[in-house]
């Protein structure tokens, strides 16, 4: 008897079960006239429960920008510090002029003291301000220290930083109402509805539309509960909790993050030593400092995550 093979639900990450739901909602949309009728209103509830999915990954996806961020921070205070190490040789010049512009320039850097040690917001402000002055009363100044290169350097750094920021703030705004946990259940409940249908009317022999159904929908069906059924969960998608700033001691810090994931049947935390190992870098002087896990147990992969290690 042709029927619909049981999907395994609990085992497919977010992904693979978005991904799922889309290839459902394309052999529904390419169905019969006789499926479509069978399924009556299931077909518009599985439709606006995979538009509630759909919102909840686009959120996902702009909200992974923590690494993102990261990197741009690392390229805008490396920016800065090229600006600043050429105004300071520049104090050592044997043209009065071009030291009196040093001087100048070096005022509005030291205003905003050490820009790198600040929290993300208080950056983007500072940077802003800084090139703002530098491109505004200090234009002069720049043009005879001759630091047009690297100003346009930090200027594309911090255009980079500020739109990740924005993106950030944004899709903490764009949150849905409901969560992966609620919907997923939702669509499961809806897809199980209309599996029980497609496969009464395939037993039933009541049209050749329920098997070419059922046959668009199985290969999909049998290859992720291949994939994923006893599959370790990739600990990428775990969600540490932000590593606060810590204090430069002259030895390795290893703060212990606190590590969520989230899964259909809840959010779980993962315990050190069970279901992942900790490695860190760059890890014992200023600047930013990354801690990785790596997953054990039933997870596998790494996940990296930055902190910030100042005096």
């Amino acid at each position: 008897m042709k029927k619909l093979v049981n999907i395994l639900f609990r085992s497919l990450p977010n992904g693979a079960h978005y991904d799922f739901c889309g290839s459902v909602a394309t052999a529904l949309a390419a169905a019969g006239t006789a499926v479509k009728t069978a399924l009556g209103v299931l077909i518009a509830q599985f439709s606006e429960w995979l538009e509630k999915e759909d919102a909840l990954m686009r959120w996902a996806y702009k909200s992974a920008l923590t690494p993102k961020i990261a990197d741009a921070d690392r390229i805008l205070d490396h920016s800065l510090s090229a600006v600043s190490t050429q105004v300071h040789s520049a104090l050592y010049s044997t043209d009065h002029d071009v030291v009196a512009a040093a001087e100048r320039v070096r005022i509005i850097l030291k205003k905003y003291g050490d820009v790198s040690k600040k929290p993300y917001d208080e950056q983007e402000g500072d940077v802003k301000a800084i090139l703002e002055n530098l491109d505004g009363d200090y234009a002069a100044d720049v043009n005879k220290l001759e630091l047009g290169t690297r100003c346009a350097e930090l200027q594309n750094a911090y255009n980079e930083f500020a739109e990740l920021l924005k993106e950030r703030d944004a899709a903490q705004l764009e949150k849905p109402a409901e969560n992966f946990r609620e919907v997923r259940r939702g669509i499961e409940d809806v897809y199980h509805q209309i599996a029980d249908i497609v496969n009464a009317n395939a037993l039933l022999g009541s049209s050749p539309e329920f098997g070419a159904f059922i046959d668009a929908l199985n290969p999909e069906i049998e290859r992720l509960n291949r994939e994923f059924h006893h599959a370790k969960q990739d600990i990428a998608g775990a969600e540490p909790a932000p590593i606060p700033q810590q204090a430069y001691t002259g030895r390795p810090i290893t703060p212990l993050p606190l590590v969520l994931f989230v899964t259909p049947k809840g959010t779980e935390t993962l315990v050190l030593g069970k279901d992942y190992n900790l490695t860190y870098r760059n890890n014992t002087e200023v600047g930013n400092a990354q801690c990785t896990l790596h997953g054990k147990g039933a997870y596998r992969g790494t996940k990296t995550v930055t902190f910030i290690i100042a005096r």
